[in-house]
């Protein structure tokens, strides 16, 4: 997976550095180029994440944005969040091509993510399946 995410962030011309930094990573620009700096300390997976949320501040054009309050700053990483969601999951599917009876709290559990990310992770496999068998994940209650 994390070959996978290195080549496209690659294709989108966004740099990575790796070093020792407080935290998981970060996005910048310098010299008008779009740079990630990710922790060398970090796992594949914790990798291969940091990437993915680090890259989505770039395509949502973080950078660029004030941030007055902290609720703006949990509205963008939560955003950030979702992106590397969504693409990882996406990945996951494509090799272990996803059905209704998969196991999404065991895709959950290996993520390792904070617990307040797991409704994203059920979602976005609700949105895969949904997409896959043209089911409805979701029960309506009389």
């Amino acid at each position: 997976m994390l070959k996978k995410i290195i080549r496209k962030i690659k294709e989108l011309g966004i740099d990575i550095e790796y070093d020792y930094f407080d935290g998981h990573g970060f996005f910048a620009i310098e010299n008008d180029r779009p740079i990630l700096f990710i922790d060398e300390r970090l796992n594949e997976i914790e990798t291969s994440l940091t990437l993915l949320h680090e890259t989505a501040h770039f395509l949502n054009g973080d950078s660029e944005k004030y941030i007055t309050n902290h609720f703006q700053n949990d509205s963008i990483e939560f955003q950030a969040n979702r992106y590397m969601i969504q693409e990882v999951m996406k990945m996951l599917d494509d090799e272990y091509n996803f059905t209704p009876d998969t196991n999404y709290q065991q895709i959950i559990d290996n993520l390792s993510l904070p617990y307040h990310l797991d409704g994203v992770i059920i979602d976005e496999f609700n949105n895969i399946i949904s997409d896959k068998f043209s089911v409805n994940p979701y029960y309506d209650i009389d």
